[in-house]
């Protein structure tokens, strides 16, 4: 029971950050292809660094949660999941950011709590053995 707790956990963490790597992705590729300029206001940056920073973030989301699942590199995915909860924290709730309404707000709550959730859950590999 607790070995498929801890795996449907870290299968939700893959999932979340597969997703959030591949969103940012492809806003990235958009934005750089359409020459628009984004504008995200709870991220630290602005215009074309902006659109730079979203893209390698994407792909290195997506690269991280691919080492993890490969068991490359496990180590790099708790670390990533970190980082990720940390710009949501800081973005959305420690910045002078602004909500437009409470719908936003409670869509950045809770990609904020499922953001932690996948943290918590990628701590699970720092106890998991590669089977030889």
């Amino acid at each position: 029971m607790r070995n498929a707790l801890l795996w449907l956990l870290r299968a939700y963490a893959y999932g979340f950050h597969l997703l959030l790597g591949l969103l940012l992705a492809g806003m990235g590729i958009i934005a750089l292809t359409s020459g628009h300029s984004l504008t995200l206001g709870m991220l630290p940056w602005q215009g074309a660094s902006l659109t730079r920073a979203i893209l390698l973030l994407g792909v290195a989301g997506v690269i991280f949660v691919a080492l993890a699942v490969t068991g490359l590199a496990r180590w790099l995915f708790p670390l990533w999941a970190l980082f990720a909860l940390y710009m949501m924290l800081r973005g959305f709730f420690l910045s002078t950011y602004a909500f437009s309404g409470a719908g936003e707000l409670r869509f950045a709550v809770w990609l904020t709590i499922g953001a932690f959730v996948a943290f918590v859950a990628s701590l699970s590999l720092f106890g998991r053995r590669r089977k030889r």
